[in-house]
């Protein structure tokens, strides 16, 4: 399911007024590291927007990015170079200054391509990212390492300022630095790397003073902190389950934690109760599920018409139903609508429920070869599992396709889609790391014929995508990217599936409860315990 939600508890005391306030939450027990430019998952984002503090923040209500560690972001005239004021005084948990060189020291480590790190790609913008990347061979190993350790398009110009030198420009720059790849690193953290991800030395409201990993971490409220967006309360527990959220269902009903969602065999029994229908909080999310194909391979889905005969013949609306409980939404564009500036509803021209147009771009496709059988992969997750059985199930009776379910580790997933393994049909998801509609389509830019994901190339959409890059405002750039959004629909190389639907219950004890409008998670800084 898309649902994220928050909760889980460690013990079956409770809670002492008199003592500390401490939050009682959960994660998953797949969360390995804490170092910010490592960070790729909920869980680990969830955390490090508790504990760092980055130059921009966005408003959780809007999205709006606003200026927080950064005291001004200015462009030059064409978007290329960008000056960052910090403001002054400001000190990691362990004394050191959050300074022009702490974000130039993290940046650089991330973005050398040697360490190997998930948010490396984000820096491909700055001038001086090509030289820091490691020659590998066909196998992908380094064979190597990159010629240099800096990136010469950051600058410390002084110990407040930062000037940034892009490749080309971009008027979004700014927008993206909110990202927990952007945030600084202390010095000590990266003399030990290894201890830093699992005790960061942050510069944000709380500070991490536990984890056992797989079982527990805590974070209790930094007394320094300097800022205004201070927490109202003392401490952050997490409980690790591997079950995820279905697991903290029934420890929320005994009153041990504070956040939660039901599994979705108990979501009608929840929502028929008048007490926790006040202690309810939901928003559209903004994680979009969609079915790319294997177009590096032979096979009918390199016909637009048989993508689009898939498309029409699967009931969005009748599965997500069923099995969702109500709880997403039946996607019909590549942007969120209202999400993010430039979604709009309604530009999946063919992502609707319609078998006998589904059944006639298939014929207008050459149909489906006799005694083939449509393999669908994905990742090893049972909701998933049960969505797509769904899916395939609606393309079999609509189409008459046979299908099989390719179920594979996560782990091994996301690695034969970044080498092109797959045959036919998978699952795909994403949500956006920074509010602006380019993060949904910069994914599909491949750069040239047969690479990327999904084989797919248009020299239309990227010339278009570089158009949107370097217009003179944000705001024209937003209008070109929803060109390139247009360009995509056309040439419908991927099917977009079903929009994320966020929403948690919480205990009697919280206010202010308030949903991520990327990843759907409370906001658990903003959290108010009024006990």
């Amino acid at each position: 399911m898309a649902l994220t939600v928050a909760g889980c508890t460690p013990d079956d005391t409770e809670p002492d007024s008199a003592g500390p306030l401490t939050l009682e939450t959960w994660l998953s027990q797949d969360m390995e590291t804490l170092f910010p430019g490592d960070a790729g998952s909920y869980d680990n984002i969830s955390v490090l927007d508790t504990v760092y503090d980055g130059l921009v923040r966005y408003d959780p209500e809007t999205t709006e990015p606003y200026n927080y560690v950064a005291e001004s972001i200015e462009p030059n005239d064409d978007n290329t170079v960008w000056t960052i004021t910090i403001k002054p005084d400001l000190t990691f948990q362990n004394g050191e200054p959050v300074d022009a060189e702490a974000f130039a020291r993290s940046w650089n480590y991330t973005a050398d391509g040697d360490n190997g790190l998930y948010s490396n790609y984000f820096f491909g913008i700055i001038k001086g990212y090509d030289e820091m990347q490691p020659e590998t061979d066909d196998a992908g190993e380094i064979i190597a390492e990159g010629a240099a350790d800096e990136l010469s398009g950051v600058e410390v110009v002084d110990d407040l300022t930062l000037e940034v030198t892009l490749n080309s420009p971009f008027a979004g720059f700014a927008t993206m630095l909110g990202y927990t790849g952007f945030f600084p690193v202390a010095q000590e953290c990266l003399d030990d790397v290894e201890a830093c991800a699992t005790q960061p030395i942050g510069n944000g409201p709380f500070q991490v003073t536990g984890w056992q990993q797989g079982q527990e971490l805590t974070a209790e409220r930094w007394a320094d902190y300097p800022l205004d967006e201070a927490p109202s309360y003392d401490a952050i527990h997490w409980t690790e389950y591997s079950e995820g959220e279905t697991a903290s269902w029934a420890d929320f009903q005994t009153g041990d934690i504070d956040l939660s969602f039901p599994p979705t065999a108990e979501v009608e029994a929840a929502q028929s109760d008048p007490e926790l229908s006040e202690r309810y909080v939901e928003r559209p999310g903004s994680a979009l599920t969609f079915l790319g194909f294997s177009g590096y391979t032979e096979g009918p889905w390199n016909d637009k018409e048989f993508r689009k005969a898939i498309s029409m013949a699967i009931d969005r609306e009748g599965i997500i139903s069923s099995l969702g409980s109500g709880q997403a939404t039946p996607a019909d564009s590549w942007v969120v609508p209202g999400g993010v500036p430039g979604g709009e509803a309604g530009t999946c021209e063919w992502c609707v429920y319609d078998p006998e147009a589904a059944k006639a771009a298939l014929e207008a496709a050459g149909g489906w070869p006799d005694g083939e059988t449509l393999q669908i992969s994905l990742g090893d997750d049972d909701a998933e599992v049960e969505y797509f059985t769904a899916i395939g199930n609606s393309i079999e009776e609509v189409l008459g396709i046979p299908y099989e379910l390719d179920i594979v580790s996560s782990d091994d997933y996301f690695t034969l889609r970044a080498d092109q393994g797959f045959d036919g049909m998978f699952r795909n998801n994403w949500f956006p790391d920074y509010p602006l509609n380019e993060n949904y389509l910069s994914f599909y830019a491949s750069g040239e014929p047969g690479a990327g994901h999904w084989g797919w190339y248009s020299e239309e959409f990227e010339d278009k995508l570089d158009e949107a890059a370097a217009a003179p405002s944000l705001d024209e750039s937003v209008a070109l990217y929803q060109e390139a959004e247009a360009i995509l629909a056309e040439e419908f190389p991927t099917i977009p599936f079903r929009w994320s639907f966020s929403a948690t219950y919480y205990s009697e004890r919280l206010g202010n409860v308030i949903l991520n409008p990327f990843s759907g998670a409370p906001v658990l800084r903003d959290i108010e315990i009024t006990e």
